[in-house]
């Protein structure tokens, strides 16, 4: 069985998550509903209801504040819309209307273009149709920012969990690296032993009447010993790994970024072993220790 270790209270959430809120409000029944999902950076998009583009920004601007990684998606909806739809009015700007009308037509004279003016077309030019707030927004965003605080506090809950869950698979991981490297560690000095052994038989064998020159042996097994010696991949290695478990416990933002880059360098050491050894058994736990790497660093694009 693999030892486990207790790393204390870790700090990572995940960048997947979900939070809903919802609230009743004069104007009809508020909800927000949020969800994330795996981004290199924080990105966030709204689903605007009525026409509010205006509070895109200060929904943003609370997300931000919460959140430092993760594509997430605000949808924010309301039950009886219709009234907060007539708080609107919605006038033409007729001037600019005259000004698009009167330059198309002179293009179109100049440049011999046949085709009618339409008005379905015109209307979505820039700043023709104008939205009047009449200060609905002012009305509205308290129960709106109250809905979408609390839908924000169920989303860190649930990247929180999932950061819980998170880190405990890595632990997992990290303990049977550790275990691993205990038996690259046994096996590298008993390997020194048995070339040894091997070279010493390999000579009795091929010259049966002639003793072994000790000194010649002895280099050879020296030289052997040196390049296969994993002595300092073995410390740094395991200086990874309680990096790693640090990196858990007290990084509170970026925290997926350096877990990534001591993955990284793990992952350097564990080559490294690989390529200096010959023993089958010291090439298996180098093959496992790389396996819970891999693993480990696909769950890391879940850590914000």
């Amino acid at each position: 069985m693999t030892a486990r270790v207790n790393v204390g209270k870790s700090q990572i959430n995940s960048m997947t998550g979900f939070g809903k809120a919802s609230e009743k409000s004069p104007f009809g029944k508020i909800t927000v509903e949020i969800k994330t999902l795996n981004h290199k950076s924080l990105s966030i998009a709204c689903n605007p209801f009525n026409g509010f583009f205006l509070l895109d920004e200060k929904v943003k601007e609370i997300i931000d504040k919460k959140l430092f990684r993760g594509k997430v998606f605000v949808k924010i909806t309301v039950d009886g819309g219709e009234r907060i739809a007539k708080a609107q009015t919605i006038t033409v700007n007729e001037n600019m209307l005259k000004q698009y009308v009167k330059k198309i037509k002179a293009a179109q004279k100049k440049l011999k273009i046949p085709g009618d003016l339409e008005i379905g077309k015109l209307i979505n030019f820039p700043g023709i149709i104008e939205t009047t707030a009449e200060k609905k927004e002012d009305k509205t965003w308290t129960h709106i920012k109250k809905t979408l605080e609390e839908a924000v506090k169920a989303l860190v809950r649930y990247r929180r969990a999932e950061g819980n869950r998170l880190a405990k698979d890595f632990n997992t991981r990290l303990c049977r690296i550790e275990k691993n490297t205990q038996i690259i560690k046994k096996y590298g000095k008993e390997s020194v032993k048995e070339y040894r052994k091997k070279l010493i038989n390999t000579i009795k064998d091929v010259s049966k009447n002639i003793t072994p020159d000790r000194n010649r042996l002895e280099t050879e097994v020296a030289a052997f010993a040196k390049n296969c010696d994993v002595a300092e991949e073995i410390t740094r290695l395991t200086g990874h790994v309680s990096a790693y478990r640090e990196a858990m416990r007290k990084v509170k933002t970026d925290a997926g970024k350096k877990m990534d880059f001591i993955a990284q360098e793990m992952q350097r050491e564990a080559n490294t072993i690989g390529a200096k050894s010959s023993d089958f058994r010291i090439a298996k736990a180098v093959i496992d220790i790389k396996s819970e790497i891999d693993k480990m660093r696909e769950q890391i694009r879940n850590v914000e």
